[in-house]
């Protein structure tokens, strides 16, 4: 997948100020961009020879602002910067080093022979950032000829992926179809667990019924997630409540991803939803509001809308999360926890608590720690 959106070179024009002198593609970021983000790409002396790595308009922009003083220049400095630009939502942390090496070379070009302040040479640069643009898109690497002195060499290493952490209390749901995932060669503990997971099992109950190990699934959940065959939501519950996150717009302005949701969420495969009923039922998420007040004042079914799908999709997407609650008590006198009230330190959720409850031996369900902790004056609760 190509992350690289766009590559600018960037200065500071002694007339005009903050300035991206050249860009590919062409026009990528506008001047009005470029004005909002421009105290983050041409910086003050604190920030300068530091990797930067901002978002803004949906994208990530990441550059190494770089000052080179010298008598020669107006005010006697040179500023610049070359910024990488890739779409907010992907992770870059394998270009840091070449946004870095990069930077590098263009100050010793610009040290040892005025490559960037020599309007001769400086004519060259277009062409650099076209070819780095497209060499590292196609191939993750590229080689530029400056001169019979120097070479531009930059390559982009894939960083290995850190195994993902796997909580008990999570739910794995399938992100490829079920044919894919049964032309695939698994081991045979992944054979075991695959039947089970429904979007709405979690680890330590996928573990129960499939009589394996516990340890053992979240190992097999682990290769499934790296492989990116399942993704890890919360454990649905109608006194649930989500919050919407700014990406929501993304499917707001996404026809294509409007009819895979609508198709997704329908209550009858073969009747899809309106897209705006969709929408208006996810805005109506938010603090306080559990799914089973959502149901209460809209009904989803009256629109033959899925409510669990609904959720599942938006979390699956990442354009909502679920508020979690972590019960603290503030006072062992007169509370009606008893020996449960260990788990009530302000570190373990809901889920946490009823997952590792299970674990050792003593039973706390989630109804019953909203017994417990709801109406009692001692306890506290945190949602985030």
């Amino acid at each position: 997948m190509n992350k690289l959106k766009c590559v600018m070179y960037c200065e500071f024009d002694t007339l005009l100020g903050p300035q991206i002198a050249f860009q590919f593609p062409s026009e990528f970021i506008t001047k009005e961009q470029m004005y909002g983000i421009s105290p983050y790409i041409i910086t003050k002396p604190d920030f300068q020879s530091h990797l930067i790595s901002l978002k803004a308009f949906t994208y990530t922009f990441m550059g190494f602002p770089v000052v080179i003083e010298d008598k020669k220049y107006s005010r006697n400095a040179l500023i610049f910067n070359v910024v990488f630009v890739f779409d907010g939502n992907d992770d870059v942390e394998e270009y840091e080093p070449v946004v870095k090496k990069l930077a590098n070379y263009l100050m010793v070009l610009e040290k040892e022979g005025s490559y960037l302040s020599s309007e001769e040479t400086k004519s060259n640069i277009p062409d650099v950032l076209k070819k780095i643009y497209e060499d590292l898109s196609a191939k993750g690497e590229c080689t530029i000829l400056i001169n019979h002195c120097n070479t531009i060499y930059l390559k982009v290493v894939r960083l290995p992926k850190q195994p993902p952490v796997v909580h008990d209390h999570s739910v794995p749901v399938f992100l490829w179809s079920k044919s894919a995932i049964e032309s695939k060669l698994w081991d045979l503990t992944a054979h075991r667990v695959l039947p089970f997971i429904d979007g709405f099992n979690h680890v330590q109950k996928i573990a129960l019924i499939a009589d394996v190990d516990l340890s053992i699934v979240r190992s097999a959940i682990q290769t499934l997630l790296f492989h990116e065959v399942i993704a890890l939501i919360p454990l649905f519950l109608y006194s649930n409540s989500y919050s919407i996150k700014p990406e929501i717009v993304n499917i707001s302005k996404d026809k294509e991803m409007q009819l895979e949701c609508v198709s997704y969420v329908a209550k009858d495969p073969l009747h899809r939803p309106n897209f705006r009923d969709v929408f208006m039922l996810y805005c109506a998420l938010g603090p306080g509001i559990s799914v089973q007040a959502l149901c209460s004042r809209h009904d989803p079914s009256s629109f033959g809308i899925d409510e669990q799908k609904l959720i599942q999709y938006g979390l699956i997407k990442n354009f909502i999360h679920k508020l979690n609650k972590y019960p603290i008590l503030l006072s062992h006198e007169q509370t009606v926890c008893g020996d449960k009230a260990k788990w009530f330190n302000g570190y373990y959720n809901y889920e946490e608590i009823s997952c590792r409850s299970v674990a050792s031996g003593e039973p706390f369900q989630h109804d019953d720690i909203i017994q417990a902790t709801e109406n009692d004056p001692n306890v506290l609760h945190i949602s985030k």
